[in-house]
């Protein structure tokens, strides 16, 4: 007994990760992976054209107008991803449609469709905790998505002497942390299509209005969640948060605070280096640390046979490629 599974994102990013995300989701098990090209006239459309089961949509103006309830690209990225999703929702000939990001790939332990069958008896969404991407000091990255990945604490800090874990078991680097890492600690979900459950960022909503629907945890699948492929990435994504709109999006303590380090070196390439490596290159003690109160999770992730199996060739997966491919994008960036 198993279920069918679609993904959705709404995409802004070099080609080589779109392609590996839709890649990697279609060889491991979803049926569709809908596509939202924030940049109508992103270059991967083309790219994506041959993919059976990928679904490109270009986010253009005549997009906006039959999608968005202003008829306007709204401002906020959030709202967009938003709004994609919705429609994704009532497209996929899917029984679940699951919501990520280009940068989020689901790791699963076994059969996602398996779990989703007895799930869907429970009329809730089905939540994926998140790990959180990081490199070993001083170890190779030949590919964008070398490393291995930092658990969140956000299930396991329960206390209530209003102690913080977090404090103690990462020192001075708890207040750029969001309960362990450095991104979201919310994770994703998969919502059942063909109901009033409708998809927002990170858990899902019931009818119209702002009601969370009632989640499961999966046992079978993970979020692997690569916030930053490459330091120059990872800059950019502080830069993204820096400049926008505080009216638009309310930004966790955590990031204000990586920001403001950010604004502090911004103009040094050494200590931005070492900030990136202070961050996110633990050596090995602080490995150690981590592996032995179970924050590590090191499975055996190389996605490039997947990819290069659905797509029929393995685009360039090196970081040097990417951070040039960024460049083009973001020209402004250092």
């Amino acid at each position: 007994m198993t279920q069918s599974w679609a993904v959705v994102m709404t995409a802004k990013e070099p080609a080589q990760l779109v392609l590996a995300n839709v890649g990697w989701h279609l060889g491991t098990g979803a049926s569709e992976v809908h596509v939202y090209l924030d940049d109508p006239d992103d270059p991967v459309a083309d790219l994506l054209a041959g993919v059976p089961g990928a679904i490109v949509t270009r986010c253009d103006k005549a997009h906006w107008r039959a999608t968005a309830p202003s008829k306007r690209r709204p401002e906020s990225h959030r709202r967009r991803q938003g709004l994609n999703a919705e429609q994704a929702m009532v497209r996929a000939r899917a029984d679940w449609l699951v919501h990520l990001d280009a940068d989020e790939f689901l790791w699963q332990d076994r059969p996602l469709g398996e779990e989703m069958a007895v799930v869907r008896e429970l009329d809730c969404e089905l939540h994926f905790a998140v790990h959180e991407r990081l490199f070993a000091r001083g170890a190779p990255v030949p590919s964008i998505f070398s490393g291995l990945f930092r658990t969140s604490t956000k299930a396991l800090n329960r206390r209530s002497d209003g102690v913080d874990n977090n404090a103690v078991i990462f020192g001075p680097l708890a207040p750029v942390l969001n309960n362990g890492v450095l991104a979201h600690s919310a994770g994703k979900h998969a919502a059942p299509t063909g109901s009033d459950f409708r998809p927002g960022l990170h858990w899902a909503y019931r009818g119209k209005g702002q009601d969370r629907a009632q989640r499961y945890h999966a046992t079978s699948t993970r979020l692997l969640h690569f916030d930053g492929l490459t330091r120059l990435h990872w800059l950019s994504k502080l830069i993204r948060y820096r400049d926008v709109n505080p009216e638009l999006i309310k930004l966790p303590p955590h990031r204000l605070a990586q920001i403001g380090v950010y604004q502090d070196i911004a103009g040094d390439p050494v200590a931005l280096a070492e900030y990136h490596r202070e961050l996110r290159e633990p050596d090995a003690v602080a490995l150690a640390r981590l592996r032995a109160f179970g924050l590590l999770f090191e499975p055996p992730f190389d996605p490039a046979p997947t990819i290069a199996r659905v797509l029929g060739y393995l685009p360039d997966l090196t970081p040097e490629t990417f951070d040039a491919d960024l460049h083009t994008r973001l020209p402004h960036l250092p």
